[in-house]
């Protein structure tokens, strides 16, 4: 059997006069990967925090096996303030490993980072997750660590804890990576722990069994307690009063039905429809380009870019960190003007933007004053209604509206964010990054709110299970930003093509550079050209150039609308000879410019 290293017997843990949990039980075993899930503020944090600083608590204890090492990755880690990433990675360990923290810091590209510079969100969970995977403790406790990660990031992380011989405790709304990653399922509901030794698979199901026993116990105390008070109250008093004790049992049925009643929340229901009709066409690019130095065009974002998006269109957005996602979208609402290139926007078109960094937020207002500044109803599908009412589909409390949206947690800003989208006019709605830190509840309800909507919908998402639900084509940032466009949701996506060209990877300069020192090393023993390399020499830029006609025919092919539903034959052979016709262009190109150096090597004066 393996070692039990933490357990937990009758504990009892509140915040704020708030019971979180109470008379809980459970152990944790060596090599356990366990997954911790319930709604926002039931003690998910609270309890990963209490395990790795040994936090007080109410009631019970815990157990911790001698000399146990505990690692946490905090939902929001501060910005390190390192000038040594290689010192800040070691510090911690014993003995550390110096060539393993050079391969982490490689895999992660975290090797070019800048750390004078402010880091963005996803450099800094890097650094946190390089630092964790690089721990010496035996138990990890994960905290949300898919956030600000984008694909083959959350990819390296799930290969990367499954090869640790570790135990881990993580808590994570993402369900792909529950599901790939988990032993054991761990849920909090209504201040109890319920445990399964399975994976997250099926989870819903387990949970609704859980809620219908609940609910039986529940109706079986109250059916007791009502036929103790009818005896209670029509008893012979003299018989009553002999047997004082089933009264005192009485009461204490009644306290303990109170506090045990199985509560069962109405499910959210939220129907989210466009308010006008738009144009046909919302939003077309020509030939854009974009760069934060207008002076340094190598820099460019985006490049003679040529995108169309339709009435009712559902495109997700996929790409690596700092790909220039966020941007794009940015540059299609006019927030940033292009470079170069034009923008066409569609009559009638009103956007709404879920921003990820939740900007739009006054954190001095209230939730209630962000809704409604000047009085207490709200806009919402035509309808006034209270703001309480409003806000009480998003599960905000009346306490919670009226308190300062800087106390909000990082769940409760999100919803907020999405309760400010939902009101007034809309038709086409641009949802950046909205999935983090939501509880699996909300991401639901926001899930079958998006997958109901009949307006036009751009999502940038790193959760490959909610882009599955809700768009039917992508934007890929692929190989340093090239964008292509694709039918499908993001599984078709990563059957045909798995993540390789999302990837960051070495500028195309860097890479030719390097082919032009090995051939440069060999100057001295080559001196003039074969026949075949001039030949090639002269016919490859011909090559490329029928190879690119070859391409855009196959593209256009691609982009037809509906091909994916009505011709799945034709899309998977042009998706293919996409793939094999990039892969022709890309060497071609590198097979002419090597040559070409070669050339003015042997011909320079």
């Amino acid at each position: 059997m393996p070692k039990t290293l933490v357990t937990f017997q009758d504990f009892k843990m509140s915040q704020s006069n708030k019971i979180l949990l109470d008379n809980i039980n459970f152990s944790i075993h060596e090599f356990d990967r366990i997954v911790l899930v319930g709604r926002n503020g039931c003690g998910k944090s609270s309890l990963l925090t209490l395990l790795k600083n040994k936090c007080e608590y109410d009631a019970g204890c815990i157990w911790v096996a001698p000399n146990l090492k505990i690692d946490y990755l905090e939902q929001d880690p501060p910005e390190p303030n390192i000038s040594n990433l290689l010192e800040f990675l070691s510090q911690d360990n014993e003995y550390p490993n110096l060539s393993r923290t050079k391969e982490v810091i490689e895999e992660l590209n975290l090797k070019n980072i800048i750390l004078k510079n402010k880091l963005s969100g996803g450099e800094i969970r890097k650094i946190y997750i390089a630092k964790l995977i690089l721990s010496e403790a035996e138990l990890l406790l994960l905290d949300e660590p898919t956030n600000h990660l984008d694909l083959p990031t959350i990819d390296w992380l799930e290969k990367k804890l499954l090869s640790l011989k570790k135990t881990l405790i993580i808590v994570s709304h993402d369900q792909e990576f529950l599901q790939k990653i988990s032993t054991k399922t761990f849920w909090i509901h209504q201040g109890k722990i319920f445990t399964r030794d399975c994976p997250y698979d099926n989870f819903q199901n387990w949970t609704y069994q859980i809620i219908e026993v609940e609910k039986n116990k529940s109706h079986k105390l109250k059916q007791k307690i009502k036929s103790e008070k009818n005896w209670a109250i029509k008893g012979i008093p003299a018989r009553r009063k002999r047997n004082m004790g089933r009264l005192r049992d009485l009461e204490k049925l009644s306290i303990n039905y109170e506090s045990s009643k199985a509560i069962v929340k109405k499910p959210l229901n939220i129907i989210l429809n466009k308010t006008n009709e738009s144009a046909l066409n919302i939003i077309e690019t020509i030939d854009l380009s974009f760069c934060y130095d207008a002076e340094n065009k190598n820099k460019n974002i985006l490049s003679n870019l040529n995108l169309k998006i339709r009435r009712n269109d559902r495109i997700g957005i996929i790409g690596a960190n700092g790909s220039g996602k966020s941007t794009l979208v940015k540059i299609l609402q006019g927030i940033y003007p292009p470079q170069t290139g034009k923008i066409k926007f569609g009559e009638n078109v009103n956007v709404k933007y879920f921003d990820q960094n939740k900007e739009s937020i006054n954190l001095n207002k209230t939730p209630w004053s962000t809704l409604a500044e000047n009085g207490d109803h709200v806009n919402f599908m035509g309808d006034n209604i209270h703001v309480l009412s409003y806000l009480k589909k998003f599960l905000f409390d009346e306490k919670k509206c009226l308190q300062r949206n800087s106390t909000l947690s990082g769940g409760e800003k999100v919803r907020l964010l999405l309760a400010k989208i939902f009101t007034n006019n809309h038709n086409f709605l641009i949802l950046d990054e909205p999935t983090n830190d939501l509880d699996l509840d909300t991401l639901n309800l926001l899930t079958k709110v998006i997958k109901n909507y009949d307006g036009t919908v751009l999502i940038i998402s790193h959760d490959r299970f909610f882009l599955d639900q809700t768009v039917e084509k992508l934007f890929a940032f692929e190989n340093n930003n090239r964008i292509s466009k694709h039918e499908g949701n993001f599984s078709n996506y990563y059957e045909k093509f798995g993540l390789e060209k999302l990837k960051i990877i070495n500028n195309r300069i860097k890479n030719n550079n390097s082919n032009a020192k090995m051939v440069a090393k060999n100057v001295n023993k080559k001196r003039k050209l074969s026949f075949k390399d001039t030949y090639d020499l002269k016919n490859l830029p011909i090559q490329i150039e029928n190879l690119e006609k070859e391409l855009k025919e196959y593209e256009t092919i691609l982009n037809k609308k509906d091909l994916y539903q009505n011709d799945r034959k034709t899309f998977d052979k042009a998706a293919i000879q996409i793939t094999n016709i990039k892969n022709n262009i890309s060497r071609a190109e590198d097979k002419w410019l090597s040559l070409q150096i070669l050339n003015d090597e042997i011909n320079k004066p």
